[in-house]
């Protein structure tokens, strides 16, 4: 009975609907205005993915959050957002609230409570449906309940899980349930575009290629603010000019030409240069792989493991692969391997570990019948064939030995990021995951370092890929002595205030914009100097200090803040690095905002960093430009620590860290930077810098989210 009063009800409304005279909404948050604190719009990336039709609007602890429109509840429960385009649900029992439900009931699967929030479905007299996401409070609802624009829904939560702030997320559907535009409603310059299906010949010609490598050589060359300090622009066009000059008939767009991007990518090294998975749904192609996959370190190639029929060939040493000598075959990976800045080393040493990870790469041509030659140490010599199914390889005991190694300090789970332990009596451990932490993670961590006494700490920041300035200057904050402010003469750099008219193939800027207002015109560039400039300098928590000796563990996977932290320590002589160079470069990085410049023809995406941050313009020895933070005691990478050492289970950086510590090993008597900076200080009028955080630029995949479908439990 009250599911046909119920229906009955939404015919009257519909039917006193005023046809072209849509309803005016009231921005949800109250006391704000439309458009205040947008954090994404449609067409733009949260996280890996495209936002369709979504809005997340962003907010303060304790804001209220309002109905946009009058109209009925159509329904209300809480979810939790997996993705943009799937969520689970569970509906609200009559008289439950928001907070009620978020903190009984239990998504499992690994979600984080923080994410649980409250959503509301309200239907408007016009057939539209406003759906909101990230409401909090103690008010009940009922489905069929009348509401009007204004009335509060609750307070404002956390939305998504790949948006770390307090936010909503809204979205309107339209009678059909498809998603229509979220903006003008509210009276706001648009982003959304209708969704339409993506198509493109399957195979193209050379000419059209060529056109989309013009399209990416020029957009690079305007944009990208690093180039010169990557590879010369000339010689960057050369490079281009001369792969289109290679390119002959018809090309496959979704792989052949992807594997020529990548190269041309390579050539200018940033871990904020991104290829989005292709955006063309486009049947799979078999990929061939050399059934023995093979290690390689120390200049040596070891084949690791195999299918059953070759597995005597486990544990010998490789000196040629199709004749051609090892090191010579390791270097053709170099061109496949990113995620790295600069001339960091060290991310082609651990990334050409699993070099038979590449082989399809390397040999790009291979296909069904094709075979590897190997020769051995030994003079003998196996034929290896590709194949298309890797479950007939054999995984075993080295195998595991080395995914443990490459899993060391790893973030696993939404609340594992941090991981502390007693190692003896004067030394304790503390692994940072992630930078990316919740209030009540970091305050856990404060406790930790506010009740350890030992004489020496190790922090782990190995495999972190950095998260938020706000977490890295607290945590930094811990173990400041006194301010640290050694970096000298940073600032943000970018090639122009914006017009650009590369970004005519921008999904998320228009030519015509000025990106950069605020900048100021300089040397090879535009500037900004004062931005945030207190977070130049850690000053020491007024109420917890740890005093003791810090060896901070990197390795390439280091990155962002992950990179800052201990180049922040050791700048400042609070602490020493052990290990490899990190994969962000020390003095800059490419970042902080981003155009996703889609080729025409190919449709290829690819995201290429706006603005070059300076973080400190000492170059010397120990800080030689364009390299990472070098450790102050070097791991080599060997076979030995990759293995796990004699026993399989050694942690060698580790080890050798605790054996600095037992020979009493730590800062060197004399400070490789003290007479640089006294130069410095009479000479440089420039003014702090602004410490970016990368986490929450790290490199992102993409992914088309039509439609947020939900899954829901009962």
């Amino acid at each position: 009975m009250k599911s046909y009063n119920f229906s009955l009800l939404l015919i009257v409304l519909l039917s006193l609907s005023t046809i072209g005279n849509a309803q005016q909404l009231t921005w949800p948050v109250a006391g704000k205005s439309a458009g205040d604190d947008i954090i994404c719009k449609p067409q733009s990336y949260v996280g890996n993915e495209l936002s369709y039709g979504e809005l997340f609007i962003g907010g303060k602890e304790g804001d209220v959050i309002i109905s946009p429109a009058d109209g009925i509840i159509q329904s209300i429960g809480i979810d939790y957002m997996e993705s943009l385009s799937y969520s689970w649900g569970k509906s609200l029992s009559p008289g439950e609230t928001f907070d009620q439900k978020t903190k009984s009931f239990d998504f499992g699967k690994g979600t984080n409570r923080k994410y649980y929030s409250g959503t509301i479905t309200i239907l408007m007299a016009d057939g539209r449906k406003v759906h909101i996401s990230g409401i909090l409070g103690n008010r009940a609802f009922n489905t069929g309940q009348k509401i009007s624009a204004g009335d509060t829904l609750g307070v404002i939560g956390y939305s998504y899980k790949a948006i770390p702030e307090r936010s909503i997320m809204l979205s309107i559907s339209n009678r059909d349930n498809k998603s229509v535009d979220p903006m003008t409603p509210f009276g706001l310059k648009t982003t959304f575009v209708e969704a339409k299906a993506l198509s493109r010949d399957k195979m193209m010609s050379a000419e059209k290629i060529r056109e989309d490598l013009d399209v990416l050589k020029e957009a690079i060359c305007e944009i990208y603010p690093s180039l010169e300090e990557k590879i010369p622009e000339k010689e960057f066009r050369a490079f281009v000019d001369s792969v289109k000059m290679s390119l002959t008939g018809e090309i496959d767009p979704a792989y052949d030409f992807r594997i020529v991007l990548r190269k041309i990518l390579n050539k200018v090294p940033d871990s904020h240069i991104y290829m989005y998975p292709d955006p063309v749904k486009t049947s799979p192609r078999e990929s061939w792989l050399p059934e023995a996959y093979l290690v390689y370190c120390d200049d040596t190639a070891r084949v690791l493991m195999t299918p059953k029929e070759y597995m005597p060939l486990n544990g010998k040493v490789v000196t040629s692969i199709d004749g051609v000598p090892v090191s010579e075959y390791a270097k053709k990976a170099d061109m496949f391997i990113s995620g790295y800045d600069g001339k960091v080393e060290s991310a082609l040493q651990e990334q050409k570990v699993m070099l038979g990870g590449y082989g399809a790469l390397v040999n790009p041509g291979a296909k069904k019948g094709s075979a590897q030659e190997l020769t051995f140490s030994d003079g003998t010599k196996a034929t290896v064939p590709y194949c298309n199914n890797p479950n007939i390889i054999v995984f075993n005991d080295n195998v595991n030995r080395i995914r443990q190694w490459m899993m060391a300090n790893i973030y696993k789970g939404d609340n594992n990021v941090f991981e502390t332990r007693k190692l003896n009596d004067s030394t304790y451990y503390l692994g940072l995951k992630t930078f990316e932490m919740l209030t009540q993670q970091v305050e856990a961590v404060r406790d930790f370092l506010d009740t350890c006494k030992a004489a020496n700490l190790i922090v782990d920041v190995r495999n972190n890929g950095g998260g938020h300035n706000e977490v890295l200057m607290q945590l930094l904050s811990y173990f400041a002595e006194s301010p640290m402010n050694r970096q000298k003469g940073g600032y943000n750099r970018v090639n122009k205030k914006g017009q650009f008219a590369t970004l005519k193939y921008s999904l998320n800027y228009s030519p015509d914009a000025d990106v950069f207002p605020e900048y100021e015109e300089g040397e090879n560039g535009y500037y900004l100097r004062d931005s945030l400039q207190t977070c130049a300098v850690v000053m020491p928590d007024p109420k917890v200090h740890y005093s003791g000796k810090v060896y901070v563990l990197t390795n390439s996977y280091s990155k962002s803040a992950a990179m800052l932290f201990p180049a922040i320590l050791v700048r400042n002589r609070r602490g020493v690095c052990v290990g490899r160079e990190t994969g962000s470069t020390y003095h800059s990085m490419t970042a902080l905002k981003f155009a996703d410049i889609r080729l025409p023809n190919s449709l290829q995406t690819i995201r290429i960093p706006l603005v070059q941050l300076v973080f400190d313009t000492t170059v010397c020895d120990r800080l030689p430009k364009g390299r990472g933070l070098l450790p102050d005691y070097p791991v080599p990478l060997t076979y030995n620590e990759i293995y796990g050492g004699q026993d399989g289970n050694t942690d060698i950086i580790l080890q050798y860290t605790l054996s600095l510590i037992a020979d009493n090993k730590y800062l060197t008597p004399e400070d490789p930077f003290e007479e640089l900076d006294k130069e410095q200080s009479k000479n440089s009028l420039a003014k702090p810098f602004l410490i970016a955080s990368a986490g929450v630029l790290a490199v992102i995949l993409a992914a088309l989210a039509l439609r947020k479908k939900k899954a829901v439990k009962s």
